[in-house]
């Protein structure tokens, strides 16, 4: 039998009659029961067709961020059916570091049957979604979960997730009479997605850390919901999103907007704006938003009861220029990010990963030409930086021997995860972790290697 858990063939005997393995095509039924129970409110609900219609779409192929066996699974052998009970996908996406490229592994799908909870089958799933990843070389794993839980996995909050401004349809000023708006949304087709694709670059610069949505993405979504005019039906789709492009009065491309293919509640959920670069954003806002009003209203509703759209929610990040348009008179209510979890399993690759932006930084700072070293204490672990003329000339481990000297700077080893993507500053966590400290020499670097700075990486 495969003994290495990134193999396809692995399995693992957990007790109770309990496997751990990894999925094939003709575990798409049981992982879409399993799915279709856990996303639910509550055991009195029906089971959920969206999930079960995504697990279908992930095991079967067309998802373009997994395959049919990138499933972790649990399978309850001694059970009627032999069903699964719990599982979470290893995805892969292609994101940057101030223009560094490089693939990420993320659990993400997270399930597990209540009945089996507080055994440990997270665990078992988790160690083999990181070897796999480890054996494709990912050098950071990332995941949008429930608070806390991954910490006990090695995982971080390291930059922002979502956020939201909301904005009323009550409020939204009205079209001048007599006036045909400038501004329109249709369907996006195949032949947009060059434009979409860089569209979406636009606001690359401004984050840290971003997520390279390439043109197989944007077309999956595109070709997913097919021809506008061809039968659908949004309730039962696993799919929840959709682009819409913003066109002027002569049909030429403006911009596009990712939003919703269905409404939840009251509000309609916006995940993603970028215009064109000649056009206003100040004067295309307005249309914008009756647009995505009228559009709204058209969707259908998966509440019982449904009621007014009253809300357009917008999930942009906290830097999106939008915000700096929208009026606390239109949008009153913003709701602060969650964060992205992140795990970094090798720390000195990865900053030898990074280490052109980080001599970027040096150079564009008091510290420009430093020549010397920088201990850093993670307290079970430690990190020796030495730089020669402005270079980052070697990153290596580092221990504190006896009787030695204090480290430079000192930093839990999770809480450095923080500083390394710019989520906190320096004096932020100094502020809030008695165990983070640093020399003036550690100051003046870190300062200057990992300045505070956002990322808004879009979660697909």
């Amino acid at each position: 039998m495969e003994t290495r858990p990134a193999a396809a063939r692995y399995r693992r005997d957990l007790g109770d009659g309990l496997i751990v393995r990894w999925s094939t095509m003709d575990d798409a039924e049981r992982l879409a029961h399993l799915f279709g129970t856990v996303w639910r409110n509550s055991a009195d609900e029906p089971i959920n067709p969206r999930m079960q219609e995504v697990m279908r779409r992930h095991v079967r192929g067309g998802y373009p961020l997994v395959g049919p066996g990138d499933c972790a699974l649990v399978e309850a052998t001694a059970a009627a059916g032999r069903p699964i009970v719990a599982c979470t996908f290893l995805w892969r996406e292609q994101w940057s570091f101030e223009g560094i490229p490089f693939e990420i592994g993320r659990p993400e799908n997270v399930a597990t049957d209540p009945a089996y909870r507080n055994r440990g089958l997270v665990r078992a799933m988790i160690e083999l979604v990181h070897a796999r990843s480890a054996a494709e070389s990912h050098p950071l794993q990332a995941i949008t979960g429930i608070p806390n839980f991954y910490r006990q996995f090695g995982y971080e909050y390291a930059f922002d997730l979502h956020g939201r401004r909301v904005a009323y349809t009550a409020l939204l000023p009205p079209a001048p009479p007599d006036t045909p708006e400038p501004y329109a949304l249709r369907p996006a087709t195949v032949a947009d997605v060059p434009r979409i694709t860089a569209l979406y670059q636009r606001r690359r610069a401004e984050s840290v850390v971003w997520n390279e949505v390439g043109a197989q993405y944007w077309r999956y979504l595109v070709e997913v919901w097919g021809d506008p005019s061809a039968p659908h039906d949004p309730l039962a789709m696993g799919v929840g999103e959709c682009l819409q492009i913003l066109v002027d009065a002569t049909g030429e491309v403006c911009g596009y907007a990712m939003v919703a293919a269905k409404l939840w509640g009251s509000d309609l959920q916006i995940m993603s704006v970028e215009l064109a670069p000649h056009v206003s954003l100040v004067a295309a806002a307005p249309p914008l938003l009756r647009a995505l009003h009228a559009y709204g209203d058209r969707l259908p509703s998966l509440a019982t009861n449904p009621a007014p759209l009253r809300e357009l929610s917008f999930y942009l990040g906290r830097t999106h220029p939008l915000n700096a348009v929208l009026a606390p008179s239109l949008a009153p209510i913003t709701e602060l990010p969650y964060a992205w979890y992140v795990r970094v399993p090798d720390l000195l690759a990865f900053l030898q990963l990074i280490t052109p932006a980080l001599e970027r930084r040096l150079a564009n700072s008091p510290a420009a030409g430093y020549s010397g070293e920088l201990t850093i204490s993670l307290y079970r672990s430690g990190l020796h930086l030495r730089f020669d003329a402005g270079h980052l000339a070697e990153v290596a481990p580092w221990q504190a021997p006896p009787y030695s000297a204090n480290p430079d700077a000192g930093f839990p080893a999770l809480v450095f995860l923080q500083l390394l993507f710019g989520y906190r500053s320096l004096a932020d966590l100094r502020y809030a972790f008695p165990d983070v400290s640093a020399n003036h020499k550690a100051e003046l670097l870190l300062n200057a290697l990992f300045p505070a700075r956002p990322s808004w990486v879009m979660a697909l």
